[in-house]
């Protein structure tokens, strides 16, 4: 019998073409789906090692945080506040990398927090020269993030 080749040879340029659109969706589709799985993994990856990290808290280095910033989607996002590390991966959109508050993650923004600031230079933790009134807000906004986001660890 005729073999494909010599099947397809015999069609009109159309038939060509649309063989060629049909193989380039198909492989515009395959890509998509694997992007969507690539990134699921990566999602699952960083909730794993979130649960992780709540039962099992660990000391971070400022070296260490910094790779909890939102650029790896593999791991869980993470900020400190006074020491304390929590895991603000449910507020992504807030402290994930272009997000209003993106330059606390993967820091100890304690100063930032203190005198509200979201100033790259601010996101800190050297309170030196904080007065008592920014520090009581620092207060304030450790209560409240510590209390709506999971606790992963300390940085030392």
């Amino acid at each position: 019998g005729p073999c494909m080749l010599t099947l397809l040879a015999a069609q009109p340029w159309w038939v060509w073409l649309l063989v060629a659109a049909l193989v380039l969706a198909a492989r515009r589709v395959f890509r998509v789906r694997m992007a969507a799985l690539q990134e699921s993994r990566a999602r699952a990856a960083a909730a794993a090692e979130s649960e992780l990290l709540q039962k099992n808290p660990k000391q971070f280095t400022k070296d260490e945080l910094l790779a909890y910033n939102g650029t790896d989607p593999s791991k869980p996002l993470l900020l400190a506040l006074k020491g304390r590390v929590i895991d603000v991966t449910s507020g992504f959109d807030f402290y994930g990398p272009g997000g209003p508050y993106g330059v606390f993650a993967g820091k100890d923004a304690s100063k930032a927090f203190a005198t509200m600031s979201i100033k790259e230079e601010d996101a800190h933790n050297d309170l030196t020269g904080i007065d008592e009134n920014h520090l009581k807000v620092l207060d304030d906004w450790y209560n409240k993030l510590t209390g709506k986001y999971p606790t992963v660890g300390r940085v030392s």
